[in-house]
């Protein structure tokens, strides 16, 4: 028996909307430290880590999709980048979350869609570039939804993906004591992802990124700072997330 199995996706939906309510507390990782859009949009972190690596691998010409948008602060910063953009999800307060960002900013080249877990509706080849931030962790049957990306990309796509790096032995202990963070206990690193991407996709770029969503204190924010540097490259593998570039082949 897995001690880390993923929990199913009604599992994670039902988790996800018991703490957009109130039901569910998660500490360090609650809605206000990771899921508050306009937050999202201003942290440090992000501006720093996040959207410079968005503008260069999103155009004005790229179609676009945000999947498992979440609440919608990383899909706000990006739409104003592309053609178009759709943030999809599968917890439906998230969708409706997003969507009141996305108007309360005025953007007009992007939309919402609550998913229902199955095939993604949406056609083949339909997407210049597919955006994963912290989900594919998260995900019931990750080869099966990674497929379902490789056909909505069009050829030489890119599939752009942030995921938590678990040679940080601080996030790695907290992933173990949430259950909703196991999955990144199975994957977490370069090589893994290779494995789990190699049927479809090949890396375009990898690196470590200091972005810390949360939690955001300063010297936490620093920490992540100071390991991404350029000084430190032999420090890089504790950094708290990695970036991948994967290219549809």
């Amino acid at each position: 028996m897995n001690p880390f199995k993923n929990l199913s996706s009604d599992q994670t939906r039902d988790f996800y909307e018991g703490l957009v309510h109130g039901k569910n507390e998660r500490g360090l990782w609650g809605m206000e430290s990771r899921f508050d859009a306009d937050q999202i949009t201003k942290k440090p972190s992000v501006l720093k880590h996040f959207l410079p690596k968005m503008q260069a691998h999103i155009y004005n010409t790229h179609d676009c999709l945000d999947l498992g948008c979440g609440p919608g602060g990383f899909l706000a910063l990006m739409a104003p980048l592309a053609k178009s953009m759709i943030g999809a999800d599968i917890v439906p307060s998230f969708v409706k979350e997003a969507q009141g960002v996305i108007d309360k900013r005025g953007i007009t080249n992007c939309k919402t869609m609550l998913l229902d877990g199955g095939p993604l509706p949406f056609a083949d080849a339909q997407f210049d570039r597919v955006i994963m931030i912290d989900t594919i962790h998260h995900l019931e049957d990750a080869p099966k939804t990674l497929a379902e990306v490789a056909r909505v990309l069009k050829p030489n796509g890119l599939f752009l993906i942030f995921e938590p790096n678990k040679y940080n032995p601080l996030l790695a202990l907290m992933c173990a004591l949430d259950k909703n963070e196991h999955g990144l206990l199975r994957l977490g690193s370069f090589y893994q992802y290779r494995k789990l991407l190699g049927r479809d996709f090949e890396f375009a770029e990898e690196s470590y990124s200091g972005l810390l969503v949360g939690p955001e204190g300063k010297n936490a924010v620093a920490i992540g700072d100071f390991l991404s540097g350029p000084a430190v490259k032999w420090l890089g593998w504790l950094c708290p997330k990695l970036f991948i570039a994967a290219r549809k082949k």
